[in-house]
């Protein structure tokens, strides 16, 4: 019984140390996104980790792309209208997929009041956009490449 309890207690205390680490809701940073100076109507979460996270399907509806959800796997797929960009991404995977090439995430995406949250400059510069981040004054300046949408 003891056993039990000592396992029992050591699960639920990693467990809130990995949930907290990345990401409180309450206590998590808000940066304002601009894109083509053009502020967003959501803000980025910085995570602890320092990597500014959004909802995958906000970003992705604002770059014009086609967005999936597997609901058993986690996993999102997004298009660009001409299908010439696919993007993957899983909860809580660090393995993210442009065009089928494997990328390492600084932060894994995770969930979140009930959203997956993405990487922003993984999504960004997945779409060759340029992304400046003014840590002083919280907000994201990303820059679309012309073939985006503008």
């Amino acid at each position: 019984m003891k056993k039990n309890m000592f396992v029992l207690v050591v699960v639920l205390f990693i467990t809130s140390i990995f949930s907290t680490s990345i990401y409180a809701a309450g206590e998590a940073q808000r940066a304002n996104i601009y894109v083509n100076n053009e502020k967003l109507d959501f803000n980025a979460l910085i995570a602890y980790s320092g990597v500014a996270m959004v909802p995958f399907r906000e970003i992705f509806e604002q770059y014009d792309m086609k967005v999936s959800w597997d609901n058993t796997s986690k996993t999102v797929t997004a298009s660009s209208q001409d299908g010439s960009t696919v993007i993957k991404l899983s909860q809580d995977n660090k393995t993210a997929y442009v065009n089928g090439k494997s990328y390492s995430l600084s932060q894994t995406p995770f969930l979140g009041e009930n959203i997956l949250y993405v990487n922003l400059r993984f999504i960004s510069e997945s779409i060759g956009a340029k992304v400046n981040y003014d840590k002083p004054a919280l907000s994201i300046h990303i820059t679309l490449p012309k073939t985006a949408k503008e």
